[in-house]
């Protein structure tokens, strides 16, 4: 079998995908323009699912610490816990986003990343393609923001003075990791999803979706350390719909 390798410019020549270039205030972001995919559909319903994501696995998660190196007065001493797992008690898994896949809706959710102590908060956001995301620095220190999707950085934000705001426009649904240059141990994702039909797990692994047209839906979970998994979903205007995801 032969591979065939195309350029993205090629590829952007032959199906009519556009490239642009978004200027703000002190950042320029790169990214593309694609075609929309999935069912199309505008409007909200009185569909719930409510559930869960527990961890079932017998691995022991384990956080590592990272050593604090620079800007001290600011950041603390000693180590900041990467905190990729966090499991209640009963097993749920907190920061795990659920989403439905394959429906579009004419809806955006945006969010908002906070540096603070040289900390990213919230970890995990989720917000719909097209919307903002809004990276502020609290610390009385410079941070830079690196957004890297698809192991390509599209969009990277220089922030030296406190209070300062940058917002960026995410076009591409996906896995966005988002890191800070100078502080090497800063970390946080953003979850870009198709519609408005999504909800970040809190301390005990609950989640909410509300708003759905009665259906059947392909429901999607994602976590940074325990990976995808998919379920099917009827949903009904009677009563939620339960699930849960078991992830190993």
């Amino acid at each position: 079998m032969r591979i065939f390798k195309i350029s993205a410019l090629s590829t952007a020549l032959l199906f009519g995908i556009s490239f642009g270039v978004q200027e703000g205030s002190h950042y320029s972001v790169r990214y593309v323009k694609e075609f929309p995919s999935g069912i199309a559909f505008a409007g909200t319903g009185k569909g719930v699912i409510e559930g869960k994501v527990v961890y079932v696995g017998k691995r022991k998660l384990k956080n590592r610490r990272k050593l604090i190196t620079k800007d001290k007065e600011v950041c603390g001493r000693g180590y900041k816990i990467d905190r990729v797992y966090e499991i209640s008690k009963e097993g749920g898994v907190k920061n795990a986003v659920v989403f439905v896949v394959g429906l579009k809706a004419k809806s955006t959710k945006g969010a908002t990343l906070v540096q603070e102590r040289c900390e990213f908060h919230p970890r995990v956001v989720a917000l719909t393609a097209g919307s903002t995301l809004e990276i502020v620095n609290r610390d009385a220190t410079k941070h830079e923001a690196n957004g890297v999707q698809d192991f390509e950085t599209i969009f990277q934000i220089s922030q030296p003075k406190k209070d300062m705001v940058d917002r960026v426009s995410l076009k591409k649904p996906g896995i966005v990791e988002v890191t800070c240059n100078i502080h090497g141990w800063m970390k946080a994702w953003a979850v870009v999803v198709e519609n408005p039909y999504f909800a970040v797990t809190d301390e005990r692994g609950n989640f909410r979706i509300a708003g759905l047209p009665p259906g059947r839906y392909q429901l999607k979970v994602w976590h940074e350390g325990l990976g995808e998994k998919t379920m099917t979903v009827n949903v009904s205007g009677d009563r939620p719909a339960r699930v849960v995801f078991e992830l190993k």
